[in-house]
């Protein structure tokens, strides 16, 4: 038997609401059927119950007030924006009323109220969200500062960035008397454009907070015949020292590896000095500090 028996055509491929089921001639009983799941009151779902945000916040969507908005984390998930774990993990959804409406008040929903405009709502995968940049501020009550600056780092990455670390300092030099705007300043002056990776503003951070001389992003390498080398990580060009941060893509794949090799030893016969670093590593952040402090200092730093 069809676990989509007797729903009007369209009603079990997306999550749909009860008030619009029983308009179209669905009865109680139908829509308490075994097969439909109700994540929410007043929502039902064909199959199994929604278990990604992205789907928690498809199913929320019918019941949704044409004035509310998926914001705060759930709205940086929706942007893929990079999250620490725990917020990844979790399934609550944060949904934005103006300011004067009631938030709504739903189990498994935090409810938020702000001063929401058309210039801080878009559509992202057919769902409506706070922009980026407001999301990005939404955050900054909610996120430590590194993880604020890694996401001020997304917003800035890429060879055509929608953002550059200008535009988001001049945007929270603006924000007065809200939670978190403080944090919001601090991370757009330790935003940087151009960055690859969240693990490369973490090793960023964690070195300069150590006092060691900010190095710089996504630094490309030449030769004395101004033959391109390579673009590496995090660089001290003066004193031709670099960090490059490994993920589990140089270990998984065989290609990448051997890339990487090439590239090293192409650096190294330039003259650079190469400091591979892992996760592993930035859990011994002191260790690691060592290292490209003696590297520093090996090649005529004072440091």
């Amino acid at each position: 038997m069809s676990p989509h028996r007797d729903l009007p055509p369209g009603l079990g491929d997306e999550p749909f609401g009860v008030k619009h089921a029983r308009e179209l001639g669905v009865r109680r009983g139908r829509l308490a059927g075994s097969d439909l799941a109700r994540p929410y009151r007043g929502v039902r779902v064909a199959g199994d119950p929604p278990a990604s945000v992205e789907d928690l916040a498809r199913a929320y969507y019918p019941r949704m007030p044409n004035t509310q908005v998926f914001s705060h984390v759930t709205a940086a998930i929706l942007h893929s924006m990079p999250l620490p774990l725990r917020w990844q993990a979790d399934r609550r959804l944060h949904i934005s009323s103006p300011s004067g409406d009631r938030p709504p008040q739903v189990r498994g929903v935090v409810g938020h109220q702000y001063a929401l405009t058309i210039d801080t709502i878009e559509f992202c995968r057919n769902l409506p969200v706070t922009t980026p940049l407001q999301t990005w501020i939404h955050l900054g009550s909610m996120l430590r500062r590194v993880d604020l600056v890694i996401v001020a780092d997304f917003l800035c990455a890429g060879r055509t960035p929608s953002f550059t670390p200008e535009r988001l300092r001049l945007t929270a030099a603006g924000i007065h008397g809200q939670r978190g705007c403080r944090g919001l300043r601090e991370a757009a002056a330790l935003a940087r454009a151009r960055v690859d990776s969240p693990k490369e503003t973490e090793t960023r951070l964690l070195l300069v907070d150590a006092g060691l001389p900010e190095p710089i992003v996504n630094f490309e390498v030449a030769d004395a015949r101004g033959r391109f080398l390579g673009r590496v990580d995090l660089a001290w060009p003066a004193f031709r020292v670099c960090v490059e941060y490994e993920g589990d893509g140089h270990r998984t794949s065989q290609r990448q590896f051997r890339l990487d090799i090439t590239r090293r030893e192409s650096l190294e016969d330039a003259g650079w000095r190469v400091l591979r670093v892992t996760q592993d590593n930035l859990l011994e952040p002191q260790v690691l500090v060592r290292r490209v402090r003696a590297a520093l200092n090996s090649r005529g730093a004072r440091l």
